[in-house]
């Protein structure tokens, strides 16, 4: 992807609002190639070429935890997003808890900045949370 091909600038989101949410949503994938997709392959592009399948599995891994990790700071503000010259972007994360009729029971926003999502997501691939 070429960083000349960007998103509309806010400005000239569209109007009506299924449009507009499209070009909110084409916002936040730019940054999620750009930024998450990106590092990860720059960190597979600097790496050996893998002599096990043990090897190829760990680079894989680290390439993985890379763009997780880096899509975590995105949604956390970490990460500057712009919607054009004069604006900016944050994306944000909710968990939805629903019944098992799919009523919502609970939304709980976890970001931007209100939980520390990479710590958990360590936390997790190491063991150590619950």
């Amino acid at each position: 992807m070429s960083d000349a091909t960007t998103p509309r600038p806010y400005e000239e989101w569209r109007t009506n609002s299924a449009d507009r949410g499209e070009d909110a949503a084409y916002t936040f994938g730019y940054y999620l190639i750009r930024h998450c997709r990106a590092e990860a392959l720059k960190r597979v592009q600097s790496a050996s070429v893998p002599a096990t399948p043990e090897q190829f599995r760990a680079q894989v891994e680290a390439a993985v935890d890379t763009a997780l990790h880096n899509a975590m700071d995105l949604l956390e503000g970490f990460c500057r997003a712009d919607a054009g010259p004069n604006h900016t972007a944050e994306f944000a994360l909710s968990v939805c808890v629903k019944d098992a009729t799919r009523k919502l029971v609970e939304r709980i926003d976890v970001s931007p900045c209100l939980f520390d999502l990479p710590i958990g997501y360590w936390k997790w691939k190491d063991g150590g949370f619950r």
